[in-house]
């Protein structure tokens, strides 16, 4: 059975682009996925003087575990001042001292939300150009503006038709590729 991995890069408790990735994450096959909290694994702020001091942090290493064992990655990540969030480029610094490529040339699907109309986009442009910098291979991304206009939190859903049918396509695409990098490896 393939392995997706979804998480939000964010640490905030009520994160909406968490709330983004599992609902997402709910279209996918039952049982494909494991929803991570990436707050259980944050490391110190990235230092090499911490590094060579401490080593890498225990709960960064079971986080590569984790991802060496996914079959693809599904991931939602807010945008803080057109950037991507402090909290998420401290566990990609950490994790990139153990591999560069921690992807490991598995499928990625980007989303983003944003209370604003431009939903992340500026966020999701960087993190896609460097998710293959970190060995992923990114098959489509999905921005969802004015979260709060567009998506039901009581019923947990997306509002608008044309938004639910793009982001149902991503999903869809991002399973063949799966599936087709699965064949591949076997």
């Amino acid at each position: 059975m393939k392995k997706i991995i979804v998480f939000a890069g964010s640490n905030h408790r009520k994160s909406i682009n968490r709330c983004l990735a599992v609902y997402a994450s709910n279209k996918l096959p039952k049982g494909s996925s494991e929803i991570l909290d990436l707050s259980f694994f944050n490391p110190p702020m990235y230092s090499e003087d911490l590094e060579r001091k401490d080593g890498i942090p225990l709960a960064i290493r079971e986080l590569m575990e984790l991802f060496l064992e996914a079959d693809g990655f599904l991931i939602a990540v807010p945008e803080h001042n057109g950037l991507l969030p402090a909290f998420f480029k401290n566990i990609i610094d950490w994790m990139s001292r153990i591999e560069q490529q921690f992807f490991n040339q598995k499928p990625v699907l980007l989303l983003s939300t944003s209370p604003g109309h431009n939903g992340g986009q500026s966020g999701l442009r960087i993190l896609s150009a460097l998710v293959p910098k970190w060995g992923g291979v990114v098959i489509d991304t999905f921005s969802l503006g004015s979260f709060y206009k567009n998506f039901d939190i009581e019923n947990n859903r997306i509002t608008d038709e044309a938004d639910e049918n793009r982001l149902v396509k991503a999903i869809s695409e991002f399973e063949k590729a799966i599936i087709q990098e699965i064949r591949i490896s076997a």
